[in-house]
């Protein structure tokens, strides 16, 4: 008996084993899947809002699309270009900044600029060389092509075919536990969705409002600290005192009284977005802690790099769902019990 209960063992091992395998050979294909599930649920809610204006689903979903490269194209023809050479400057000022009374201060070791300037140079060619195309600069800009187009394909396949996922789930996973898993699903797609379109109305208010108070001020680059101010909203806390301190350090190296114009815009930025924009904007997100993003972002980060911070908020949410539900399962067995 012991001997078939180690061998038993063993092939459930072994079976283990290849599974992992297979989700480490196949893991490219999960992280298109991944991204493709969450582009699909940002933009799941308009795309029905539009059906419901007797839209057909498959000319909604084309639309938003077709929206959506459209601006992509013209922020990468037009800003990035222009924000890139700022940011090249900026770097390079950054090593040497003046401050009055303190004089020269050099952050290059905090923050690695060397590092990053030939980077930037090589895609400062990309982007202006005479033949650069869009796919070129989509390239240059995101990194892999083939990545990309297969992540927008499978998102608009997901997105027309509203059950897709659900579908396909039911289809491999045992009975057992075919409505726990969908269920998790639905809700974390729900969830991540409005979170997703939240979050990315408030990055865009966030940088347009920082890149044109910065320029009113008269702040040099103007433009990419506010795309920063954008960007480094998605970290909370963190990510607002990173990029006003970096707009303060510019500002004051030009005047003390510029520079506490910088502070006064920030405050009343921060202000703004704390009793208006988040209101507002995150009204329908629920359940998704500062705490938890700012952990799944760096560790998604030392992970996976720059698709490890994509991934992270995404995946910290399915395991708080998961989390939670359990959490649910045994309170209610602790009530039975009781009772």
């Amino acid at each position: 008996m012991s001997n078939e209960i180690s061998w038993t063992t063993l092939w459930r091992i072994f079976l283990m084993l290849l599974f992992v395998l297979a989700l480490f050979w196949a893991r490219q294909a999960l992280i298109i899947l991944f991204l493709a599930i969450v582009i699909s649920s940002s933009i799941d809610g308009l795309v029905s809002w539009l059906q419901r204006k007797k839209i057909p689903r498959i000319f909604g979903t084309l639309l938003i699309f077709l929206v959506a490269l459209t601006i992509l194209a013209l922020l990468l023809y037009t800003l990035i270009p222009i924000a890139i050479f700022e940011l090249q400057s900026l770097l390079g000022n950054l090593k040497k900044i003046e401050i009055p009374i303190f004089g020269a201060l050099d952050i290059s070791q905090f923050v690695g600029i060397d590092k990053y300037l030939g980077n930037l140079g090589n895609l400062a060619d990309v982007l202006f060389s005479g033949g650069a195309s869009f796919l070129n600069i989509v390239a240059a800009v995101f990194g892999n092509l083939a990545l990309i187009l297969a992540t927008l394909i499978l998102s608009f396949y997901l997105t027309v075919n509203q059950a897709g996922v659900e579908k396909f789930l039911r289809t491999v996973l045992p009975i057992t536990h075919e409505d726990y898993i969908v269920g998790i699903y639905l809700r974390v797609r729900k969830k991540m969705g409005r979170w997703l379109q939240g979050q990315i109305l408030l990055m865009l208010v966030i940088g347009a409002a920082t890149s044109l108070g910065l320029w009113i001020l008269g702040v040099k680059y103007s433009l990419i600290l506010g795309i920063l101010a954008g960007v480094l909203e998605i970290v909370p806390i963190v990510g607002p005192i990173f990029s006003g301190t970096i707009a303060f350090l510019v500002a004051i190296s030009e005047s003390w009284i510029l520079g506490l114009y910088v502070i006064i815009l920030f405050l009343v930025i921060q202000q703004a977005e704390s009793h208006l924009l988040i209101p507002l904007i995150m009204r329908k997100t629920v359940g998704i802690s500062p705490v938890v993003v700012v952990i799944a972002l760096l560790a998604g980060s030392q992970i996976a790099g720059l698709v490890g911070i994509i991934l992270a908020v995404p995946t910290a949410v399915v395991l708080q769902e998961v989390i939670e539900d359990w959490e649910r399962k045994k309170l209610k067995t602790q009530r039975l019990e009781m009772s």
